[in-house]
C-alpha cells in the first residue's frame, strides 16, 4: 500500500465518481484475484470525461482478497468480497480508458441506497471510504 494521501487524491482526482445498482455478479477469478461487477449508473456526481449517463450499463473489474494466493506488493487495495458482495448499490470513482471503464486506486464502497450526495466525498481522508453497509 501507499500512503493514504495517494488514495485521498486518487479520489479527489477521479474523472468519473457515481454510483451503480448492481446487477448480476459473475465472479471471474483472474491471476491477481478480481471479480467483475456489472451495475446501472443511478448517480453522478461527477463525470470529467463525459463517458457516462444515467441508466448506462458498466462493468469494471474490482481486486479481491484471494486466500489461495500470496499477496504481492502494490499500490492496489484488495477488497473483502464477503463484505463488499453483499452490497445492491456501490459507490465508485472510475475512469474511461481506451473505451474501457476502470476503477480508480480501487476506490468502490458498498452502500444501502443511492444517495443525493456522495456517501464517500472526494475530500475524505484515508485509504478507503467505509460505505454505510
Amino acid at each position: 500500500m501507499m500512503s493514504p494521501q495517494v488514495y485521498a487524491d486518487a479520489r479527489a482526482e477521479a474523472p468519473i465518481h457515481v454510483q451503480l445498482m448492481r446487477g448480476g455478479v459473475r465472479r471471474q477469478r483472474q491471476e491477481s484475484g478480481s471479480v467483475r461487477v456489472h451495475g446501472r449508473v443511478v448517480r453522478i456526481f461527477r463525470d470529467r470525461e463525459r463517458a457516462v449517463h444515467l441508466g448506462q450499463r458498466l462493468s469494471f473489474l474490482i481486486q479481491i482478497i484471494d486466500p489461495d494466493a500470496v499477496p504481492m506488493p502494490s499500490g492496489e487495495i484488495r477488497h473483502d468480497w464477503d463484505y463488499l458482495g453483499r452490497a445492491r448499490f456501490i459507490e465508485a470513482f472510475l475512469t474511461s480508458w481506451q473505451g474501457e471503464i476502470h476503477l480508480v486506486r480501487s476506490q468502490v464502497l458498498g452502500i444501502r441506497y443511492p444517495t443525493l450526495r456522495p456517501v464517500c466525498p472526494p475530500d475524505a481522508p484515508g485509504f478507503l471510504c467505509p460505505g454505510n453497509l
